[in-house]
């Protein structure tokens, strides 16, 4: 006979979409992020950086999320 409880199935969390006030900061952390991620890429290309770097959308989307989620956070 085997014990089921210590495999008990996991239940997701529904995301819920982000409010009104996460996309008021969002969208200008965004607007600041992208010019700096092309500015890093431009960097990375003239100091010949041999890592891969993720695109300027991805880099800039990355970095605003993260700082919107911390302001969100406080």
């Amino acid at each position: 006979m085997s014990d089921m409880t210590s495999n008990t199935p996991m239940h997701h969390r529904s995301r819920r979409a982000p409010g009104w006030e996460y996309q008021a900061y969002f969208v200008p952390v965004f607007a600041l992020s992208l010019p700096l991620a092309a500015l890093r890429a431009g960097v990375a290309i003239l100091t010949s950086d041999p890592a891969p770097r993720p695109g300027i959308l991805t880099d800039a989307v990355r970095r605003a999320r993260d700082v919107t989620t911390t302001i969100c956070s406080i």
